[in-house]
């Protein structure tokens, strides 16, 4: 395989591992290639909604078994585009045109994560891709969960398959796996955390007067971000001052007004899942925004709010919040009381949240970050958006590890001259970008655990 054709395959995994994120659910959104031995893609994709097919399963829904046949009375078998899913943008995207199907012994396939050999909701994968018997198998991560026997190649090899990692497979789909990787191994999220600020680095006036601060020209970047994620959390002067509503959204207004973004920073990391993932909005937002406005349903992040008993929101953010239950048809709230007199009788509140959630609001005094990100691993939340004023900083102080990203929107037209400074500013700088007045620095904690 030349190297064009090696770049091509990393950049349909960089797409598929971008449009699984976000609506996989606890599983990891990986991405699957199938290609002949010179780099010609014959089949692709990615993991289905949470409880559907993992990649490699579904890859091979769309590429038939066939018997090796005498290549003279196997020259018309049914092509690729015979297969076609009209759901799938990506499978459209990677099998354009039509190909005749060539036997399984005369075929790559790149996974970005280790294939499962443990029965869940589905069947082993490692089984299927043994019965399916590439010739060659390049994996981009091993996979930390306990379940799977990983790094154990011997029945791939035993069966004539070649197994292999593959560092830049690995590098394009990380942004994508970060999550589930830090997860799994932490029990805990991937976390972000969010501000949008004046160009003096504030994210409020002092008066905290509710005033929007980022421009348009971000809001579909800043949109997709919250499609990627699997919750998004405000803390309760948020609540109080904005109303929030937290669910994914694209509007008209928002395509129209969008500015391409460009990186101003020239080098990171060559593992930097942080940039990695906001360069790959920046990429695809144009092309994949009408395919999330169709599956919004799918991408819609948990909603999760930490309120103060003391200064609960109004009515109307209830209501909002019912309104959104009730649209997308599933109870996506999650609750969390922050106070340090901790009152389990409020009855009222427990009413106001049961028809909003599948759980009951969590008590949590303001030194218990480390439980909320507990409780959120629990939940199967692989990657965390905190939507930060001055409470998340706080709440996660101690918390915050070096593989967590800090997301700052600077609106260069934007004044707060005595504003609240946002406290996260000064870190470690990974990545800027400029889009439209925007500035947009991705940093790296230095308050590491």
């Amino acid at each position: 395989m030349n190297a064009e054709k090696r770049k091509e395959t990393y950049s349909l995994h960089s797409l598929l591992g971008f449009l699984a994120m976000g609506k996989t659910g606890a599983n990891p959104p990986v991405s699957a290639v199938l290609t002949d031995t010179e780099g010609k893609v014959l089949s692709s994709a990615h993991t289905q909604t949470f409880g559907g097919n993992h990649a490699e399963r579904e890859l091979y829904s769309r590429y038939p078994k066939i018997p090796i046949l005498d290549p003279k009375e196997n020259s018309n078998l049914s092509s690729l585009g015979s297969q076609k899913n009209t759901n799938s943008i990506e499978f459209e995207i990677s099998n354009s045109e039509k190909q005749d199907q060539i036997p399984s012994d005369q075929t790559i396939l790149s996974v970005s994560l280790e294939p499962c050999t443990h029965f869940g909701k589905t069947p082993p994968c490692r089984d299927l891709v043994i019965e399916r018997k590439p010739k060659e198998v390049k994996l981009g991560w091993k996979d930390p969960n306990p379940l799977v026997v990983s790094g154990d190649w011997s029945s791939y090899t035993k069966s004539g398959i070649s197994v292999a990692l593959d560092p830049m497979l690995a590098k394009v789909s990380l942004p994508y796996l970060q999550g589930f990787l830090t997860r799994i191994q932490t029990g805990r999220p991937w976390v972000w955390i969010k501000s949008a600020t004046s160009k003096e680095g504030n994210f409020a006036s002092f008066d905290k007067k509710k005033e929007r601060v980022s421009s348009q020209e971000v809001d579909l970047y800043l949109q997709l971000l919250r499609a990627k994620v699997d919750a998004v959390a405000v803390g309760p002067g948020t609540i109080l001052s904005d109303c929030p509503s937290l669910n994914f959204r694209i509007t008209e207004e928002m395509v129209l007004s969008h500015k391409p973004g460009i990186r101003i920073t020239e080098l990171e990391p060559f593992f930097e899942a942080g940039s990695g993932l906001f360069s790959s909005i920046l990429q695809f937002a144009k092309d994949t925004n009408q395919i999330h406005n169709l599956e919004e349903n799918l991408y819609q992040p948990y909603r999760v709010f930490c309120l103060d008993p003391k200064k609960l929101p109004s009515d109307v953010f209830f209501a909002n919040q019912q309104a959104l239950t009730e649209k997308y048809g599933e109870k996506k709230c999650v609750f969390f009381i922050i106070s340090d007199e901790i009152t389990e009788e409020d009855v009222e509140l427990e009413r106001l949240i049961r028809p909003l959630s599948r759980f009951e609001g969590v008590y949590l005094r303001r030194n218990e970050g480390w439980k909320f990100l507990e409780i959120l691993g629990e939940l199967g939340i692989n990657t965390l958006l905190c939507e930060s004023g001055n409470f998340f900083p706080e709440f996660l102080e101690d918390e915050i590890s070096d593989t967590d990203r800090i997301i700052e929107i600077r609106n260069e037209d934007k004044s707060f001259p005595d504003g609240i400074p946002f406290v996260f500013q000064n870190e470690l700088l990974i990545s800027e970008y400029q889009v439209g007045t925007n500035r947009i620095f991705i940093r790296k904690p230095e308050r590491s655990t």
